[in-house]
């Protein structure tokens, strides 16, 4: 099974970076095979306070990308600004979700818009969460936090999560992630480590980067087992950033370069490539699962 992740393609004209997704959609149509699906880690649009606005730039993307790939699903994942920022009420999820409303998730947790959700595919299950709820921003809320425990702890083979917003942002946006509230960050970062999460994707930060959180950031409170990568996949569009502050853990320092990731599941292993909107490989990575 292959996938492809890109995020952070928000831009001026009509709410997106025209240019630079289209040189990324054109660098996916090479892929040989080709992907089966496209996970887009938030932040794909500029947004606005008007609905309407925001329900055009949404069906805009959508437009650009059925383009190059027609008819292959799209799970989005929602940023800051699907959500106008700081949002008041759930108006802005419902229309982030009515631009969606194809998406046949596996399962959603009711009041969240569809916008919490996963889905399985075979012997992989796709987690989907949401850290700009209303009243939650940059948050994994307790209702969130239980179901997400409840759909981590069951057995997949492989098993991501996306969520826009990173635990452990690397500088661009240190302070204002995950990490705003540590003590939920590390709850929820528990959940990672229980369950043999295998990679977190998020946005946000506008690179690329590819850190292994593991015992090294536990705490007096708990100590995490496992080493488990997070990855940013920040550079559909957006300005680029590669501010650098928090380097423990760090493999691959932030690119500021525009790319989308590939991911390939196989029956013993998991790989990742980060590749730039010019087809350069930026990163590539391997996960053995033989033992499982």
């Amino acid at each position: 099974m292959r996938f492809i992740i890109f995020g952070d393609s928000k831009g001026k004209k009509n709410g997106i970076n025209e240019k630079v997704l289209k040189e990324i959609m054109s660098q996916t149509c090479k892929l040989d095979p080709e992907p089966e699906f496209i996970v887009m880690c938030g932040d794909t649009v500029a947004g606005s306070c008007k609905e309407e606005v925001l329900t055009f730039q949404l069906n805009q993307l959508r437009n650009l990308i059925e383009k190059y790939h027609p008819d292959k699903p799209l799970i989005p994942v929602v940023g800051n600004h699907e959500v106008n920022i700081e949002p008041i009420d759930d108006k802005f999820e419902k229309i982030f979700s009515n631009v969606y409303n194809d998406l046949n998730p596996s399962e959603f947790l009711d009041g969240y818009n569809k916008t919490v959700y996963y889905i399985d595919f075979d012997d992989t299950r796709i987690i989907v969460l949401n850290a700009f709820h209303y009243g939650s921003t940059h948050k994994i809320d307790k209702v969130q936090f239980k179901w997400f425990e409840e759909k981590a702890s069951e057995y997949k083979k492989n098993k991501f999560v996306f969520v826009h917003s990173p635990a452990f942002p690397t500088g661009a946006h240190l302070g204002h992630c995950l990490d705003l509230y540590p003590e939920d960050r590390d709850c929820f970062w528990r959940i990672i480590d229980k369950y043999d999460i295998d990679i977190v994707f998020s946005g946000h930060e506008h690179n690329y980067s590819r850190r292994i959180i593991n015992n090294s950031f536990s705490n007096e409170l708990f100590a995490y087992k496992k080493d488990v990568i997070q990855v940013i996949a920040g550079g559909g569009g957006e300005k680029l950033r590669d501010k650098y502050k928090s380097k423990q853990g760090v493999i691959v320092p932030p690119i500021a370069v525009y790319h989308f990731l590939v991911v390939d599941i196989y029956s013993a292993s998991i790989k990742v490539c980060a590749i730039s909107s010019k087809g350069k490989k930026l990163d590539e990575f391997k996960i053995d699962k033989t033992s499982y």
